[in-house]
C-alpha cells in the first residue's frame, strides 16, 4: 500500500518559499539560490502525484529553476518578483493552493485522511518485524551486559511479593566499536522474552519526503504496543537522531518525535513489556535530549582474551570445523584489538582457504556440470584448518578499530555511561 506524501510536499513548498523570501529580503543570494532550487524540486515531485494541475506545477517549477539560475549568478531579485502562483501563504487562487484547500476542505476529511495515512505507515512498520533466533550462548563474553538486559526482562514480567512500585529500565543504549555484538544482544533479549522483534534500520525510517520519518517512528511504537511483548531495536541510532545543530533540516522534527514517543512510552501502563534498545558506534553524535532518555547506557567493548577464544570456537568448533597445529588460546593471543566481527571474518577467510586446498579440482569439475540438479548432488571435501591458513587469514583481516578510537569511547563513558 503506497503512502501519499502530497500533504508533506505542500508543507515543505511553503516552508522553502518562506525561507526564500527571508533570504531575498536580507540580500542573501546563496541561501535564496538553494531554496529556489528546492522549491523547484519539490514542485516537480508534487506534480507526479497530481492528475489535475500537474502541468501547471511543472511550469511553476521551471520558473523557480530560472530564478535559481539568476540567483546563482549573484543577481539581487526582489521578493515581489517571485512566481506568484506558488504563494501558498497569500494567493488562494493559485493552482497549488486550490488543490491544497480542496484536499483539506473539511475537518472530517482531514481526520479521515490522517487515519488512513497512519494505517499505511503501520503496515510499513510491520515489515520491520524480524526473526530473532540468537540465544545468549551465541554471544561470547559480555556477561555484565547480558545480566542488565536479563534483569530488565525479569522485573518487567515477574511480580513483587509485596505491593511495591518498581520501574525497571526499559530503554537501553548500547554503544561501542563496530562488530562487538550489539545487534546480537538485542536479538537474544527478544528471543528470551518471546517478543516481537522490530529491527529498525535507519534507511527504512528516513525518507526523502518531509514528515514521513516522524510518522514512521510513531507508527513503529503503535504497532509495538499492539504486539507486546516487543523489543524495538534501533540500529545506528546516531544517524536517525543526530544533534539538532548538525545542519540537517529533517533532524529537528525526527528528534522531537522520538523524544515524544520515548516520554509517552515511559508513562504507558502495559500488561506486557515493550523494551527499546538502541545501538550506536558514535554515541557522541547523539542529541543530548535523546541521550538523557536512556536509563541504561552500556559500553560494549572489544572482546577480552577469553571472549575472543569463545568467538573463535563459535565460528569454527561449534560449526563442525577442526583446527590443526594451533590452539584457541594462541588464536586469542594473536587477535588482541579485534572485534567479534573481525574474528568472524578471519574465520570465514580461513575456511575458504581450507576449501580451496581440500578441493583443488573444483573448477575442472564445474566444466562438466550440465544443470543445477547435477551440481546439488555433488559433494566437496572438508579437512582440518591448518595453522598457516588461520595465521594468513588473521593477517589479512585488519582490526576495524584503532587504539585511539577505543580511548575516545573510554573518555565518553566516563562522562555519560551508566553501567
Amino acid at each position: 500500500m503506497g503512502i501519499d506524501p502530497t500533504s508533506f510536499l505542500h508543507e515543505e513548498v511553503k516552508k522553502s518559499k518562506r525561507r526564500l523570501e527571508k533570504a531575498l529580503s536580507r540580500g542573501d543570494t546563496v541561501t535564496a539560490y538553494r531554496q529556489a532550487k528546492r522549491v523547484a524540486e519539490l514542485l516537480r515531485e508534487l506534480a507526479k502525484y497530481k492528475r489535475v494541475g500537474g502541468k501547471e506545477l511543472l511550469r511553476l517549477a521551471e520558473e523557480y529553476e530560472e530564478l535559481a539560475k539568476r540567483l546563482k549568478r549573484g543577481e539581487l531579485v526582489p521578493a515581489a518578483q517571485l512566481p506568484s502562483h506558488t504563494s501558498l501563504k497569500y494567493s488562494t487562487s493559485s493552482s497549488i493552493s486550490g488543490l491544497y484547500i480542496k484536499a483539506r476542505s473539511s475537518h472530517t476529511a482531514e481526520l479521515g485522511e490522517t487515519t488512513k495515512l497512519d494505517k499505511e505507515f503501520e503496515t510499513q512498520a510491520e515489515t520491520l518485524i524480524a526473526k530473532a533466533d540468537i540465544t545468549w550462548d551465541d554471544i561470547a563474553g559480555l556477561e555484565e551486559v547480558k545480566k542488565s538486559l536479563i534483569e530488565a526482562i525479569y522485573y518487567s514480567l515477574a511480580k513483587p511479593e509485596q505491593p511495591v512500585k518498581i520501574e525497571p529500565p526499559r530503554r537501553f543504549l548500547l554503544y561501542g566499536p563496530p562488530g562487538t555484538g550489539k545487534t546480537m544482544l538485542a536479538m537474544a533479549a527478544s528471543n528470551m522474552l518471546g517478543a516481537t522483534f522490530f529491527n529498525v534500520s535507519v534507511d527504512r525510517v528516513l525518507s526523502r519526503y518531509v514528515g514521513d520519518s516522524p510518522r514512521m517512528i510513531s507508527a513503529i511504537f503503535r504497532v509495538a504496543y499492539r504486539k507486546a511483548p516487543s523489543i524495538i531495536f534501533f540500529d545506528e541510532i546516531e544517524t536517525l537522531v543526530a544533534k539538532r545543530d548538525t545542519g540537517r533540516e529533517a533532524a529537528t522534527g525526527v528528534v522531537q518525535t522520538f523524544l515524544t514517543e520515548l516520554d509517552g512510552f515511559k508513562s504507558k501502563k502495559l500488561d506486557k513489556p515493550v523494551i527499546i534498545i538502541a545501538a550506536t558506534n558514535k554515541p557522541w553524535m547523539l542529541d543530548e535530549a535523546i541521550l538523557s532518555r536512556f536509563e541504561k547506557r552500556i559500553y560494549i567493548p572489544l572482546p577480552d582474551k577469553e571472549a575472543r577464544k569463545q568467538v573463535f570456537k563459535l565460528n569454527l568448533e561449534k560449526k563442525g570445523f577442526q583446527i590443526q597445529g594451533i590452539t584457541y588460546d594462541e588464536l586469542a593471543e594473536l587477535t588482541e584489538g579485534y572485534s567479534g566481527r573481525d574474528i568472524a571474518n578471519a574465520c570465514k577467510e580461513a575456511i575458504i582457504q581450507m576449501l580451496r586446498r581440500a578441493n583443488p579440482d573444483i573448477y575442472k569439475k564445474l566444466t562438466t556440470i550440465k544443470n543445477i540438479q547435477q551440481l546439488q548432488q555433488m559433494k566437496y571435501k572438508i579437512q582440518p584448518i591448518t595453522r598457516e591458513e588461520l595465521l594468513t587469514a588473521i593477517k589479512k583481516t585488519k582490526p576495524a578499530t584503532t587504539p585511539q578510537q577505543i580511548q575516545k569511547y573510554i573518555e565518553w563513558t566516563k562522562q555519560h555511561g551508566t553501567t
